[in-house]
């Protein structure tokens, strides 16, 4: 593995990292901070053509990316609404991640007693692992100073945060439970009508192989069926999962028992 120092460029709304096979962006929602308000900002990955980045369970192999923030006092960055990943097949393991231009949005709440007519300095330090056949593991520095104000203008990226909340999965309105069954993990939904789902992920790791489930339904109910992991301890108390169905996406959580 070979660790780059990326070319680091910065502009007033926007900071830039470029290194051999991926450019990493911060962006910001809006132009000026609001006391009191949330803000939104946003790691934007754009790898180079058949490179990839990881999502926070990677599968088989790789890791997700991580931020870690350089933030004024008071103010506090939450976790990454990380996007629906893609399923990316290698050989005989199956990756989970980011093949496209990808934004990492994150909320940072703004203290109300933020003066305005002052300035914040924004940073956050991005650790990455880039791969093809080989694996890059990367870290950009990236920051942005950004006005204290009443109001706040949107920015021009504003309509990739959009974009990225329009994407984000949906809450699944069906009951459920997964069982360990010998070397399966088993989950049962009931729903009225339910979709044709295409592929699942599971967030959590070590829990089940990361081949493609086994997926069947009938009218009011959706199987799925996961190779157990071959990692597998001990049962979580339950188990969140990403199922799509064409361009919709929902998420789950659902309580996982194994035989006594």
């Amino acid at each position: 593995m070979r660790l780059f120092t990326p070319l680091i460029a910065m502009l007033p709304l926007l900071a830039w990292a470029q290194d051999e096979h991926v450019r990493v962006t911060l962006l910001s929602e809006h132009a000026a901070l609001v006391p009191g308000a949330t803000a939104w900002f946003g790691a934007r990955l754009q790898p180079e053509p058949h490179w990839h980045t990881y999502w926070v369970n990677p599968g088989d192999s790789g890791l997700p990316t991580k931020l870690a923030w350089q933030l004024p006092p008071g103010f506090h960055a939450g976790e990454i609404v990380w996007p629906v990943p893609q399923r990316l097949s290698v050989g005989d393991l199956y990756n989970f991640g980011y093949a496209d231009d990808t934004l990492l949005p994150v909320p940072v709440e703004v203290p109300a007693d933020a003066k305005p007519g002052t300035t914040a300095h924004i940073g956050a330090e991005v650790k990455y692992l880039v791969c093809r056949e080989e694996c890059i593991p990367g870290k950009a520095s990236v920051a942005l100073d950004l006005p204290v104000s009443a109001t706040a203008a949107a920015t021009e990226q504003q309509p990739l945060f959009t974009a990225a909340r329009a994407a984000r999965p949906r809450n699944a309105p069906w009951v459920g439970a997964a069982h360990v069954r010998g070397d399966r993990i088993e989950v049962e939904l009931h729903a009225a009508d339910p979709p044709t789902v295409t592929d699942v992920f599971v967030v959590q790791r070590k829990i089940v192989d990361y081949a493609p489930p086994r997926i069947s339904k009938n009218s009011d109910e959706l199987k799925l069926s996961f190779a157990k992991s071959d990692y597998f301890v001990s049962a979580p108390p339950q188990i969140d999962l990403l199922l799509r169905a064409g361009a919709q996406t929902w998420s789950a959580r659902v309580p996982l028992s194994s035989p006594k």
